[in-house]
């Protein structure tokens, strides 16, 4: 299909009218379902990002200044393409532009290919997500994935995380993490054993159609400086930058299941962590053979090089301790950066303190400059936040409570400081944040059971006393403990300090 560029808004209009008529002449005896109507598209145009358009001439401002006038015809659009179960050519159309994964990239591998397809394309797969394909999803098949769903997140993952290693250290030694890598896991999907799942979901016949005719055909170029490359097709992944890969990746590894209910999965997106007890009926060799046999079912490539393992122990534990012999070509660690926060063997965070404080005070330097350009001190302290405190208190439901009173005491002073030199006008402490965190958080898993963390609330306490007791702010049995260190966990402060 050929484009024109450079239109004006009501060229462009009347362009995008002959696209939606002439784009899908498959077959006019069908009748177009109105899967979309024009009310409920035009907020989505209205709030369109402003990007990059890909391959196709339509600007990101044209969707955004023009929601009203052109909502009709892009409704019309998209209800051809979900109807017919087809995609357009231009919507399998991916520039690629490689992000480094480092900071001092010195090879391919040290890239991330970040595919920019249509503004038109994206928009579409967002409504097939959020109108057919997550709902289609069993709770089941989530409940170990945290990433790429509504109520999942970093935070999250970490909190479920936390949470069971500190729960099994009440009657274990010790826990084993295996931190598993998937060789470029997203770029490696084999397009045959994922549409093979799909088939298994309850999904209508075109839509499934139509995520076949995205997958299908698929072409991409590279741009690099400006450069463009020639097209070139690709016939694996699921286009990393697009609205759908992230949902089909979730349903790629959502089979992954451990051969034991002892032992526990945490996966978000492709990072995938398995936590194996010191008492367990299925070791951790037993475990990792059969993450290693799904991968060759499923074609994927484990990398064994990223691949880290730590053993988990309480902080207290006898200096005697003996650790378990590690797996064959997999590195044994005893610190790891787990989802952008550091983790010790011995669940204490001083050192993930550390690289945050360090982090913070480099981000000084800009608020430093920032007031010296004369930035008043309500917009410094709007900079601040978004700079400063947000990466203090990044997942800090996850790790906060097991940090030391040193720990936070060193916080709580580079808080102070920022008041001090006139970059916050905020005198909020570390556990003020603490609190204000885990009370957002505890209150969004008691909603009810499309929380990824609902499943880890303990059972509702039965109300068949007949004494007059203080009323709780809960209505959960409390948990008995044995370690303080479990009761350090998310959901146990929150469970305790509520009562």
């Amino acid at each position: 299909m050929l484009f024109c560029c450079q239109f004006n808004c009501m060229s462009e209009f009347v362009y995008i009218w002959y696209y939606a008529s002439a784009l899908f002449v498959i077959d006019s005896d069908q009748e177009v379902v109105s899967h979309f109507a024009d009310y409920e598209v035009e907020p989505i145009l209205r709030k369109t990002k402003t990007t990059s358009g890909g391959s196709d001439p339509f600007p990101a401002w044209l969707f955004q200044q023009c929601s009203f006038e052109i909502a009709g015809p892009v409704a019309h659009i998209l209800n051809c393409s979900v109807t017919y179960g087809v995609v357009p050519n231009t919507w399998r159309q991916a520039i690629v532009t490689p992000v480094p994964k480092i900071s001092q990239p010195k090879s391919c591998n040290d890239f991330r290919p970040i595919s920019v397809t249509p503004i038109l394309s994206r928009i579409a797969e967002k409504l097939i997500v959020g109108r057919w394909l997550l709902p289609s999803i069993p709770n089941c098949m989530l409940k170990d994935q945290f990433g790429f769903r509504p109520t999942g997140s970093t935070t999250c993952a970490l909190t479920f995380l936390f949470h069971h290693i500190t729960s099994c250290l009440e009657s274990n030694e010790y826990v084993r993490c295996l931190m598993i890598d998937f060789t470029k896991a997203f770029d490696t999907i084999n397009h045959a054993v994922l549409l093979s799942k799909l088939d298994k979901l309850n999904l209508p016949p075109n839509v499934k159609n139509w995520i076949i005719s995205f997958l299908s055909d698929r072409t991409q170029m590279c741009k690099i400086n400006g450069v463009l490359s020639t097209w070139l097709r690709v016939n694996l992944s699921i286009v990393q930058g697009s609205g759908i890969g992230p949902t089909l990746y979730v349903i790629q590894e959502s089979d992954l299941k451990t051969l034991s209910v002892i032992n526990i999965l945490m996966k978000y997106a492709d990072d995938t962590n398995l936590l194996v007890p010191s008492y367990t009926d299925v070791s951790m060799e037993e475990e990792y053979l059969n993450v290693k046999r799904w991968a060759a079912t499923n074609k994927m490539i484990i990398n064994s090089i990223k691949t880290k393992e730590i053993v988990f122990r309480r902080p207290n534990l006898r200096s005697s301790f003996l650790l378990p012999p590690p797996l064959a070509d997999i590195e044994r660690i005893k610190q790891a950066k787990l989802l952008g926060v550091v983790i010790s063997e011995n669940l204490k965070f001083k050192e993930h303190v550390d690289q945050t404080l360090r982090t913070c005070n480099q981000r000084l330097y800009l608020l430093k400059k920032l007031r010296a350009q004369g930035l008043l001190s309500h917009q410094l302290n709007t900079v601040c936040v978004a700079i400063v405190n947000s990466r203090l208190t990044y997942a800090i439901s996850s790790w906060g409570g097991f940090c030391t009173v040193a720990d936070a005491n060193r916080i709580d002073s580079f808080l102070r400081r920022l008041v001090k030199y006139g970059y916050s006008c905020s005198t909020t402490d570390f556990q003020t944040y603490l609190k204000l965190a885990d009370q957002k958080l505890f209150r969004k898993m008691c909603v009810g059971e499309q929380h990824c963390l609902y499943q880890m609330l303990p059972a509702l306490k039965a109300e068949t006393s007949t004494y007059v007791l203080r009323k709780r702010k809960h209505p959960y049995v409390l948990p008995v403990f044995r370690y303080e260190l479990f009761k350090k966990s998310f959901l146990m402060r929150c469970l305790y300090s509520s009562n």
